[in-house]
């Protein structure tokens, strides 16, 4: 068993209401005990809890990366004027990328949350595809 997270906190991680959480929990066989249920299990199920440890580990790397890197020899210097061109044009390709990655951003996070109203559906194949369907998600982002 690893780290505990209290269903409140987990439910506030993800968004989404204490009461609905708990459904999740218990469609998927999830048991909790004293207000707290293991972190592991809620990323089972939540593939929003995944995507955040795959982001920062991510970003981690990145930096790591970054900071080993060395300038074997400063370039030439660019005039300012170019520079300034340089620089307005790569924000302005790094402001579309970043709409257009908000845009899935929005999308994925809408279909994670039709999943979990899927998991607390009465229906029990609706609930058994949208668990396993969390569970390949969640796979996608270790």
């Amino acid at each position: 068993m690893g780290d505990r997270i209290s269903i409140a906190k987990a439910a506030r991680l993800l968004g989404i209401d204490r009461h609905e959480l708990c459904d999740r929990l218990d469609h998927a066989g999830i048991q909790g005990f004293e207000g707290a249920v293991d972190l592991d299990a809620v990323k089972r199920i939540s593939p929003k809890l995944s995507r955040s440890d795959a982001l920062l580990s991510e970003r981690t790397r990145l930096i790591q990366q970054t900071a080993r890197r060395r300038q074997a020899a400063a370039p030439p210097r660019k005039p300012e004027a170019e520079l300034q061109d340089d620089l307005d044009r790569m924000h302005n390709k790094w402001l579309l990328e970043r709409k257009k990655a908000q845009e899935y951003s929005v999308l994925f996070d809408n279909l994670i949350d039709e999943l979990g109203h899927w998991q607390a559906s009465d229906d029990e194949t609706k609930a058994r595809f949208a668990l396993e369907f969390s569970h390949w998600i969640c796979k996608q982002f270790d």
